[in-house]
């Protein structure tokens, strides 16, 4: 079965609950949802006739049209800028696909009859629909107002179509930044599996608010390390390859092919012991001993993690509390506290009784080989 029980995944995206989230929640994970940039639907009216002026300079073979608001506000630009008839013109020679019958009314509206659209009323369905066809040296007018339909341009052009991009909206900051500086704090002390990337202000927003509260060197660490980053589409994906990182990217823009991504390659990225014939799988918030689930308190999990580097080497007190920034001003009693919560959480599964964390006195512990 195609699962994800016992990870806990972030959910770096323009919105304060993204799709995928509940996607993901179907395959068990626990999702940890971080509204990470902000999309305003108000036109940069340069920036819009300029991109109006590629469109008219030359023939355009699609154009679309994910909604009727931005279509008239692209629209008013035109009429202002005096590109309103080249525009319509351009539109009778393309083929017109409209998201919805909002977006298509107000196509007929210019005159235009011919125009397509699907039953789903989604605009990725429009841009799916793009991406099955060839699109070498088709010219693609794409009305764009949200990050996802950056990345679905991207791969447009990466199926060799020529893309002009009208963009409608802004891509800013969150309001508030608490939300990014947590995300920030739990991929540094390990406790989520992974983060979703879904456009590139959304990482670039994430690194920005790391450098701002000085953790942006620990940040990269964690997504080189033990944090999976997997990121919507390429433009997500750059602002880490920029650093040298390499993360994964979904074969599409399609929340099903990165949520497939994660079930394929998340569990096999965690640390995994074997212990008296048994498989132990260690995660942010859980271990999983022949497949069950065990949820576990962070400290718990810090000391099997870094025991579990050595399995048989005997690890210092002082050793486990500098492998995680949370335990910085804990002492030893700390740690033998969280040694104990360790054994006991392994009762009710196939490791009861063993002993698989060993006291050796006056040195520290170790992992049963």
């Amino acid at each position: 079965m195609r699962d994800l029980a016992g990870f806990t995944v972030a959910v770096a995206s323009q919105r304060r609950r993204h799709e995928v989230a509940t996607l993901l929640e179907t395959m068990r994970a626990r999702t940890v949802n971080v509204q990470a940039a902000r999309v305003v639907a108000q036109a940069e009216p340069a920036a819009v006739a300029e991109s109006t002026r590629r469109c008219v300079g030359q023939p355009v073979h699609e154009v679309v049209i994910p909604s009727a608001f931005g279509l008239r506000a692209w629209l008013r630009i035109a009429r202002e800028h005096g590109d309103l008839d080249a525009l319509v013109s351009r539109f009778r020679e393309a083929r017109l696909l409209a998201r919805d019958a909002h977006a298509a009314d107000t196509l007929r509206q210019l005159g235009l009859s011919q125009i397509w659209a699907t039953a789903s009323g989604t605009t990725e369905d429009l841009y799916r629909y793009l991406l099955a066809q060839p699109m070498t040296g088709r010219r693609v007018v794409a009305l764009v107002e949200s990050e996802l339909h950056r990345e679905l341009c991207a791969a447009l052009r990466d199926r060799g179509a020529l893309v002009v991009e009208v963009v409608t909206s802004r891509f800013l900051p969150p309001l508030r930044t608490d939300e990014l500086r947590r995300l920030g704090t739990v991929m540094v002390r390990g406790q989520v599996d992974a983060v979703v990337l879904t456009g590139p202000t959304t990482t670039v927003n994430l690194l920005r608010q790391a450098e701002a509260d000085g953790m942006r060197d620990a940040v990269l660490n964690a997504l080189a390390g033990e944090v999976m980053a997997a990121c919507l589409g390429p433009l997500a994906a750059g602002p880490l390859r920029a650093y040298g990182l390499t993360p994964y990217v979904a074969e599409t823009p399609d929340l099903a092919d990165l949520a497939d991504g994660l079930v394929d390659q998340l569990p096999a990225r965690g640390p995994t012991v074997d212990v008296n014939g048994h498989r132990v799988e260690i995660r942010s918030q859980s271990i999983a001993v022949d497949g069950i689930v065990v949820p576990v308190q962070h400290g718990p999990i810090t000391v099997l993690r870094t025991l579990a580097r050595s399995p048989g080497r005997v690890v210092t007190s002082a050793e486990i509390r500098g492998d995680s920034a949370a335990w910085s001003g804990v002492d030893d009693h700390a740690v033998e506290m969280a040694v104990s919560r360790l054994r006991r959480a392994f009762d009710g599964t196939p490791l009861a009784g063993v002993d698989l964390v060993q006291t050796v006195v006056r040195r520290g512990y170790r992992l049963t080989a």
